[in-house]
């Protein structure tokens, strides 16, 4: 779908809101979230200011940030432009909370995305056919283990991108590989959404499972990340490592919070 939005920045980035036109795979699900002017939270790069992406799961802080904004538009001379004339790689430098800035939503799809022929058709209506995905990308080349600042999230998108859906019923992570497999038919509640996950907090908890468990020399590692039982509980977050002497795991929650441990059993 293409946007086309006014950004408006943090106060401290000190610069003035500006338009930019965008195109993003936004599930058909969630196209009534985005009205034309509505308030919708972004991420983009300070330095490219063409690099923008909708936040499709912000926090709540961002969530009621958003709800309360009121932003005008832009006009049409503060357009931005990629310079390549690209859409280049998107590459986070600090983490997505330090990114995201309020962006007015001014025309929010193409008109594709109707029927033709007179306004009182309305929109046209998402099939309802459900589908099931899995798709999976070997990360290779200088710096390319996942452990690498930025590059879970990027590879994320990347995933996301190819199956057309931020809701997976799976996520395997390891070293130079990233997985995902969903359900169509799911509801929402039965799924992770794939940008709503720290990835920036992954290495960290790779890092306490392998010095942590009793696995003296850990010889791989892998991260799974599964929808919550219901009940509000959010994604389980699982980081199991194997060695010589066995395999230990540990558990924590969607914040990156440590929920429990099990640890190689000594003989």
């Amino acid at each position: 779908m293409t946007f086309r939005l006014t950004v408006a920045p943090e106060p401290e980035d000190e610069r003035p809101a500006y338009r930019v036109k965008i195109s993003q795979s936004i599930n058909l699900v969630d196209i009534p979230a985005y009205r034309p002017r509505g308030i919708a939270v972004v991420e983009y790069h300070p330095e490219k200011p063409w690099d923008v992406r909708i936040v499709t799961r912000p926090t709540p802080e961002w969530s009621r940030r958003a709800e309360e904004a009121e932003i005008d538009s832009a006009p049409e001379s503060t357009l931005v432009r990629d310079p390549d004339g690209g859409t280049g790689a998107w590459c986070l430098l600090v983490l997505v909370g330090l990114l995201a800035g309020a962006a007015l939503v001014v025309l929010v799809f193409r008109g594709e995305l109707f029927v033709s022929g007179d306004a009182g058709d309305g929109p046209a209506k998402p099939s309802s056919a459900s589908r099931t995905f899995s798709t999976s990308t070997t990360v290779s080349g200088p710096s390319s283990s996942l452990l690498t600042f930025g590059r879970m999230r990027v590879t994320a998108m990347e995933l996301e991108a190819r199956v057309d859906s931020a809701y997976v019923t799976a996520i395997t992570i390891e070293d130079h590989r990233m997985a995902v497999r969903g359900d169509s038919a799911l509801p929402p509640a039965e799924t992770v959404h794939l940008q709503s996950l720290p990835y920036e907090l992954f290495p960290g908890l790779v890092r306490e499972a392998r010095t942590t468990l009793g696995v003296r020399e850990p010889e791989s590692w892998r991260i799974d990340v599964t929808p919550g039982t219901g009940g509000g509980v959010g994604p389980r977050v699982r980081v199991t490592v194997s060695g010589e002497e066995g395999t230990a795991h540990l558990d924590a929650d969607a914040a990156g919070r440590v929920t429990d441990r099990r640890a190689v059993e000594v003989s």
